[in-house]
């Protein structure tokens, strides 16, 4: 982590922590708590946090993003002067085998299914807002998962979706993600 005196800028390069296999996320946490007000942090990432992006609103900070090359997004964060607004993340409710299924069945062929378990954080997530975003509206998305996954749920949210699940075991979930009505 950098400190820019000049700009009050803090910079974070999260790069190396996600190479390791590791969640950046409280590093970033960490940065966040020390940030003075008229402190900006900029983190240094391979994709655009959108899960970041919508705790830090929640948290009362603007942001914005720029891309310098290929492959490398700035995401810069900011309070905001006049924040009122504390948002929580929204919550899904477990579903009864039976519903999921009888869901599941519903879209029948009209479903895409993808596999997350293998996949390093954030990776999960990214995959599954790149297939939704080719999805047609009367299609679901089946996904086999290891978690919930709590910070995707505000950007499924905002794109007007809704989020059904199946608890299989402890490190095992199927999803099912469509458009709400």
């Amino acid at each position: 982590m950098q400190n820019n005196p000049n700009q009050h800028l803090i910079v974070l390069d999260v790069r190396p922590i996600l190479q390791s296999g590791n969640d950046p996320f409280n590093e970033i946490m960490k940065a966040v708590a020390n940030l003075a007000e008229e402190d900006t942090l900029q983190i240094i990432n391979t994709f655009e946090p959108i899960p970041l992006i919508n705790k830090m609103k929640a948290r009362g900070y603007k942001s914005w993003t720029e891309r310098p090359e290929d492959g490398v997004i700035h995401t810069f964060f900011k309070k905001e002067q006049d924040n009122k607004t504390s948002e929580k993340l929204p919550e899904v409710e477990e579903t009864d085998e039976i519903s999921f299924q009888q869901k599941v069945e519903f879209f029948g062929e009209k479903k895409h299914t993808i596999d997350v378990r293998h996949l390093e954080m954030p990776e999960p997530m990214v995959a599954i807002l790149k297939e939704i975003e080719t999805l047609d509206d009367d299609h679901a998305l089946f996904v086999e998962h290891k978690k919930m996954p709590q910070f995707l749920l505000p950007e499924l949210k905002n794109r007007n979706y809704d989020i059904m699940f199946n608890e299989l075991s402890e490190h095992h979930l199927q999803l099912l993600i469509f458009k709400a009505k």
